[in-house]
């Protein structure tokens, strides 16, 4: 009796334990099901709002999934063809020579990213008293800039002054901010006052007053700079190479800070390039290197500055504009076939309108071009004072056999007001003991590098 009733409670447990089992097995796997609905439901939800965000983008950018961007084909296309690299601009404190250059202490802000073959640098130099100069240039390129200031001493303090109210308090500061890249560089016995910023951040906090009655680079007197008063030549040399060497595009435009381009330089050069490859492609066998000319004009003092070709021809017509430098060295920018180059149609389209050598006639050429920056660098032994600074490098690139492509319509124009020789300059004490560099050590040096050719002078 006892034990059937231990059979009868065992099977009780044993019906309750399997049946607590099914339960807990069945709980389970709707656990498992409502996770796995929860998940899906959830998953459907993203992909829903992903493609709602992705219609909304391609929405907002119908462009992207139209027709590609001609000028990203061009880009492109000139990067593969040129075969350069893009590479970002950064900020370096460095010893240059006998100077210290803060190189790229404030970037512009596309140039510090600008594509290798996106657009042509425009390097320059100066110091700040030639900053008046810079809106205009920066309107007209509408492309990096790259401008390397001497600063030694407390120079340092004003073109920072110079550089914080160009960039915060001009009608076209926002051009600048975007554009142009500043260089400082100081002798290592003549430097600033204080401590220097130390990186680009720090340089952007420098203050500035946008109430000034004047910009710090205007009407400064001169004989207030520490330059003057150290009795300092100008190394413009340094400024040029420094800037040269601080572009990151395959093409550069050395230039003068007071000479304005015409407009729209920069898309018809690329253009050209971009139509014809062979005009501009470098060439690695060493023969027919060559570099793209824009002839060169000054202008009245209050003549209106030209836009273009069109409004520049009635300028050089009625005299407002002449050759540059015609008063004080009548060969060394005309360039060949300037009469021709003056009647020739206008097009906007830009062309190679003549091809010449530094030779003959045009012995004393000191053209301002556009480059591939292969060309050699400015020698940073001969000063602005002692003249022949450009004139020097030219006459190594005519021992080098370089062409000159003169380009139309494109040009340039001084500031305005007419240039005239001044044998009374204070310039002149040094022009005549750089000639005599020139010729007893310079001369003789290129001869070594570069080789001799008796059509070619300084």
């Amino acid at each position: 009796m006892t034990h059937q009733i231990d059979m009868r409670m065992l099977k009780g447990f044993v019906c309750i334990y399997r049946r607590n089992f099914e339960i807990f097995l069945l709980i389970c796997t709707m656990g498992i099901a409502c996770v796995l609905l929860t998940h899906h439901v959830r998953s459907a939800i993203k992909d829903v709002g992903y493609d709602r965000q992705l219609n909304m983008a391609q929405a907002a950018a119908p462009q992207q999934t139209s027709t590609p961007d001609p000028r990203q084909i061009r880009n492109g296309y000139l990067k593969s063809m040129l075969n350069c690299y893009d590479h970002p601009l950064q900020m370096e404190q460095m010893q240059y020579g006998h100077y210290w250059l803060l190189k790229n202490l404030i970037r512009g802000r596309l140039s510090a990213n600008m594509g290798c073959a996106e657009s042509i640098t425009y390097t320059t130099n100066g110091d700040y008293t030639f900053m008046d100069n810079l809106a205009e240039v920066v309107t007209r390129w509408m492309g990096p800039v790259s401008i390397a200031l001497f600063a030694p001493g407390h120079d340092f303090n004003a073109t920072m002054d110079s550089i914080q109210y160009a960039r915060n308090c001009l009608p076209h500061s926002f051009l600048i901010r975007e554009y142009v890249t500043f260089h400082i560089y100081f002798p290592n016995d003549h430097m600033p006052p204080q401590r220097v910023p130390l990186n680009e951040e720090e340089a952007l906090e420098w203050p500035y007053d946008c109430q000034l009655e004047e910009a710090p680079y205007e009407h400064v007197d001169r004989s207030s700079m520490y330059k003057t008063q150290k009795n300092l030549t100008y190394p413009i040399n340094v400024g040029r190479n420094i800037a040269r060497k601080a572009a990151n595009t395959y093409f550069i435009f050395p230039c003068d800070i007071e000479l304005y381009p015409s407009r729209g330089v920069i898309e018809q050069f690329l253009n050209m390039a971009y139509e014809n490859i062979t005009l501009v492609s470098p060439s690695y066998d060493g023969s027919k290197l060559r570099v793209y000319v824009l002839p060169v004009f000054e202008l009245q003092a209050k003549a209106k500055i030209p836009n273009n070709k069109k409004e520049l021809v009635p300028m050089l017509r009625n005299k407002q504009a002449i050759a540059f430098h015609y008063r004080v060295c009548k060969n060394c920018h005309v360039v060949p076939d300037q009469d021709k180059w003056i009647n020739a149609t206008y097009s906007d389209d830009l062309v190679v309108f003549t091809v010449a050598k530094r030779q003959k006639k045009y012995v004393y050429w000191e053209p301002f071009y556009i480059s591939d920056n292969r060309e050699p660098l400015f020698d940073e032994r001969v000063t602005w004072e002692g003249q022949s600074n450009k004139r020097i490098q030219n006459y190594a690139m005519c021992l080098l056999d370089y062409e000159y492509h003169v380009l139309h319509p494109a040009f340039l124009v001084h500031s305005p007001g007419i240039k005239k020789f001044d044998p009374k300059s204070e310039r002149q004490k040094y022009v005549r003991p750089m000639n005599k560099f020139i010729e007893k050590k310079i001369k003789p040096e290129y001869a070594v590098l570069y080789g001799t050719n008796k059509g070619c002078r300084v």
